[in-house]
This record gives C-alpha cells, sequence and structure tokens, in this order.
C-alpha cells in the first residue's frame, strides 16, 4: 500500500504549530515567607479570642440608660416672670391698683417657686458617692496583655481552653455589678472572682510565657508533666472554679425569688 503523501497546503510538525493549540503551564503562587504565615497565624488566634476584658467592661458600662435631662427650674420661674410682667402692664393701664398688688404677688410668687425649684434640683442631681470599681485599670491592662500574648502562641486544645477562661471570667466581671454576699454567693466566692482577675489568671499565663518556648513541650523533671500540660491542668481548674461560683450567683438569685414567693404566700388571704 503506497505511503500517503504530505499535502503542501497544511502544516505538520511533531509539536504544537500555534499557541491555541499548546498546552499551557499552570502557574504556581509565589512563595509566602515562613514569618508572614507565623504573622497571619497569631492574627487569627487574636481575633478567636475576641475583644479584650476592658473594652467588653466599658462597653457595658456605657450602655446603661441615662437618665434624661429635667427642665431647668430657671426656665419655668422666667416664664412665670414674664407672664406675670405681661399681665401687670396690661392691667396698670387700665388704672386697676389692686391688679397691680395682684401682679406684685404673682412675681414675689414666681421668685419664691424659683429659688425653691433649684434647690431641689440641685440635690436631685447631686452624685451619690460610689464606692471603688472592683477592677482597677493596671489590672485590666495586665489580663488582657497575659490572654493576647498567650493567644498568639498556643493553639489546639490550649487555645479553646484559653478563650473558654476569657468568657467565663468577662461573665462574671459582669455579674459582680450590684450583687450582695449572701449564704448562696459568699463574701469569699465574690473575692476569689475578683483575685482571679486581678492575679490568678495573668500570674498563670505569665509564669507560662516566661518558659522558653523550646522548652515548653519538654516534660519536666518533676511530675513528668510539660509546660504545656502544667498550663492546661490550670486553666481547667481557674474555669472549674468560676463556673462553681457562676452557679452559686444564679442559684442565689432564684433563693431570692423564692423567698419573695414565700412571703407573698404567707400574706396572701386565707379562705
Amino acid at each position: 500500500m503506497p505511503e500517503p503523501k504530505n499535502d503542501s497546503r497544511r502544516a505538520y510538525a511533531s509539536a504544537p504549530v500555534n499557541q491555541r493549540t499548546a498546552p499551557r503551564e499552570v502557574s504556581k503562587p509565589p512563595p509566602v515567607h515562613a514569618s508572614l504565615k507565623a504573622r497571619a497565624q497569631k492574627a487569627r488566634q487574636r481575633q478567636l479570642l475576641g475583644p479584650s476584658i476592658s473594652e467588653l467592661l466599658a462597653r457595658r458600662t456605657s450602655d446603661a440608660p441615662r437618665r434624661h435631662d429635667k427642665l431647668h427650674p430657671g426656665v419655668i420661674a422666667a416664664t412665670v416672670c414674664a407672664v406675670a410682667a405681661a399681665s401687670a402692664l396690661v392691667l396698670i393701664r387700665t388704672g386697676t391698683g389692686l391688679a397691680l398688688a395682684a401682679a406684685l404677688a404673682a412675681l414675689g410668687g414666681a421668685s419664691w417657686l424659683w429659688q425653691h425649684r433649684s434647690q431641689r434640683a440641685a440635690s436631685e442631681t447631686m452624685p451619690m458617692p460610689a464606692g471603688p470599681p472592683p477592677f482597677d485599670t493596671e489590672a485590666l491592662r495586665r489580663i488582657d496583655e497575659a490572654f493576647e500574648a498567650t493567644a498568639a502562641i498556643v493553639t489546639g486544645p490550649m487555645l479553646a481552653a484559653l478563650v473558654s477562661l476569657k468568657a467565663a471570667a468577662v461573665r462574671m466581671a459582669l455579674a459582680l455589678n450590684g450583687v450582695q454576699a449572701d449564704d448562696g454567693f459568699t463574701l469569699d466566692d465574690r473575692m476569689y472572682v475578683i483575685e482571679s482577675i486581678r492575679r490568678y489568671i495573668p500570674d498563670t499565663l505569665s509564669a507560662y510565657l516566661q518558659v522558653p518556648a523550646a522548652q515548653r513541650p519538654v516534660p519536666g523533671a518533676g511530675e513528668g508533666k510539660s509546660a504545656n500540660d502544667l498550663l492546661q491542668g490550670q486553666l481547667a481548674l481557674l474555669q472549674s472554679e468560676l463556673e462553681q461560683r457562676e452557679q452559686r450567683l444564679h442559684g442565689s438569685a432564684v433563693e431570692a425569688l423564692l423567698r419573695q414567693q414565700r412571703f407573698l404566700q404567707s400574706k396572701a388571704t386565707r379562705s
């Protein structure tokens, strides 16, 4: 069988003859430096941690309902005086002496009313003395820095435990406002919450941060636990103690409602 002859009107080659039919190479993304990856990882971990405790407490304070300003008593007195003066001017032109006396009496009454309302308003707007806040600025700054620094270097279960502990601390810090100690939530419970935010949690995280990064996963010579194991155990212990006191606080609130119910039942009319 004779071999087919090449057609001179066509192009023949062992490779693609144009770019349309040539295979395209997939461009690889440029390599990312290790330092940039580490910074992005730390940013994601801080984002999981959420806003700082001081910011959350400040939001709660700013969200409190504000007292509406009342009408100043001077405005009321000035209005009364203006009306009385206008009435006196009209009545004087009519030649009525009794009307003049009434106008002067109205002015005197308006003056007395202005002084009385001014003194009363001053006493109402006088701020009540408030006790010192349970958490000072330095304590909140210290615990926020400790949380942020630790969240930037831990991962996995330790990061989850850190986020959970912070949430429990914020809940208890917000719940302390207006809570009085009783049999359910004692003064020791209140002081434990305050000291946890002021000292216990920051001291735990600071002690962990002082351990060199290379030595944190290495088991110690004492109990054979590494710094990572010790930190995770201490975070779990702190959260357990805070949650127990949170349950006592809620139980104390329910008990107060039950006492009110028993009181109302004792005062109810018996048929």
